[in-house]
């Protein structure tokens, strides 16, 4: 049975009114103004005052402001300011209304205050309701989008803490033979301190000891000791490193990216971890795409791999081991990367909901329901497409095709809602 994810479906309708606030001293103004956008669906609000309006935003959540530029006491400008300095309210849109033709000083300083439109009186309402509608779609998106990278933020930890107990081992392994391997070199500096001490006092004396001690062949264990010790601190290092490419919260990067590279990367921390529950293949080949971004895609990579080890927990086997393949590879102009086990699979119920956002069928506690929607979040913006082959008792396999060449991507597509795209 297969199924596939090609990016995001339309988005619903919001199921709440978003709340707009019209601060103007003129009557005349704030009853059109109100009337043109209840009409419109928003939640008005009105204030005909700078202070009323600012003693409104104190008490409750507004979506954007439509402010009048000339008011007595506090001006529609100082109000804006005063907005702005709020972190709630830093980017929420703010409309002026002027009946100032062209003034251009104090455009401007309406603009410096932190303004994002100019509406000028009498007031069309064709435009007010384009204006008001198009900055609201803007400071959705913007929403969305930052709720979306803590989503994916907070996977990612997920993700990572569910691989630690390999980490962990991964780690502490090369760290015993590198404090063992210490331990023996201090003991060999002590004797070869011995030594010299003995040379000191006299040649027979130190000849005597050097002879005693062994120190040709303590010698002769000095250089393989350091190499281990070295190799094993690189370990470490790699781990640590990865260990931080994961946990750190950057913009997106977009580089020249080989896919393979990257599952190996993402293996140095779950390999230990994997091959404990199954047999891991690899067929690592060239797959490279030509700007993509490095952590995310390392992200796909983990969210693919827990999902894969889960799935061989979620139905154990006698006398024999599940299997996780990991490959990558170019058809043509587009680079392939495969991660299939032999699992629980999917059930035929579940599979058109494996990309919804929160969306799982694993037991409680075991994954976030994030992972695949992250997934599919970032193969989307790159332009590719996930095909997911599954069968309940026989495995799984999600194969991601990403175009090479940045050129011959799709237009980029806005980041789906919330409500779109889930972990197995």
């Amino acid at each position: 049975m297969k199924g596939r994810y090609d990016g995001p479906p339309p988005s619903g309708q919001a199921t709440s009114k978003q709340s707009v606030l019209v601060v103007d001293d003129d009557p005349n103004n704030l009853k059109l103004v109100s009337a043109s956008l209840t009409l419109e669906g928003y939640e008005v609000v009105c204030a005909s005052s700078g202070e009323e309006g600012l003693e409104i935003l104190a008490g409750r959540s507004i979506d954007l402001l439509l402010l009048d530029v000339r008011m007595p006491g506090l001006d529609g400008i100082e109000v804006c300011r005063r907005v702005r300095e709020q972190p709630r309210f830093s980017r929420m849109p703010i409309i002026f209304l002027t009946a100032d033709q062209a003034d251009t000083e104090r455009t401007l300083l309406g603009l410096d205050a932190g303004g994002d439109e100019y509406l000028h009186k009498p007031i069309s309402r064709r435009m007010l309701s384009a204006r008001v509608r198009n900055l609201l779609r803007l400071a959705n998106a913007e929403r969305e989008r930052q709720l979306l990278t803590q989503v994916a933020q907070a996977e990612k930890l997920a993700a990572v803490g569910q691989v630690a107990a390999g980490v962990a081992h991964e780690v502490n392994n090369p760290l015993s033979f590198i404090l063992s391997n210490l331990e023996s070199l201090r003991g060999y500096v002590n004797d070869l301190s011995r030594v010299v001490q003995a040379y000191r006092v006299s040649p027979e004396a130190g000849a005597a000891l050097d002879r005693t001690l062994g120190i040709d062949a303590l010698m002769a264990d000095v250089k393989p000791l350091l190499d281990e010790t070295v190799q094993g601190g690189s370990r470490v290092r790699a781990i640590v490193q990865e260990l931080k490419t994961f946990a750190r919260q950057d913009p997106d990067t977009f580089e020249p990216v080989d896919l393979a590279e990257v599952a190996r990367c993402t293996l140095v921390l779950t390999e230990r971890e994997l091959s404990s529950k199954a047999t891991l293949v690899k067929d690592l080949r060239l797959a490279r795409v030509e700007l993509a971004p490095r952590q995310k895609l390392h992200q796909v990579m983990l969210n693919l791999l827990v999902n894969a080890m889960h799935a061989v927990e979620a139905r154990p086997l006698t006398g024999q081991r599940h299997t996780i393949t990991v490959s990558t590879r170019t058809e043509g102009d587009v680079a392939v990367l495969e991660v299939s086990d032999t699992g629980c699979g999917i059930p035929e119920s579940a599979r058109s909901r494996i990309f919804e956002p929160f969306f799982t069928t694993k037991p409680v506690g075991v994954g976030t329901g994030l992972g695949l929607s992250v997934c599919a979040m970032v193969v989307d913006r790159l332009g590719g497409r996930i095909d997911v082959e599954s069968e309940v008792g026989r495995g799984t396999t999600f194969t991601i095709r990403v175009p090479c060449d940045a050129d011959e991507r799709s237009p980029s597509t806005p980041l789906p809602r919330l409500q779109v795209a889930g972990a197995r």
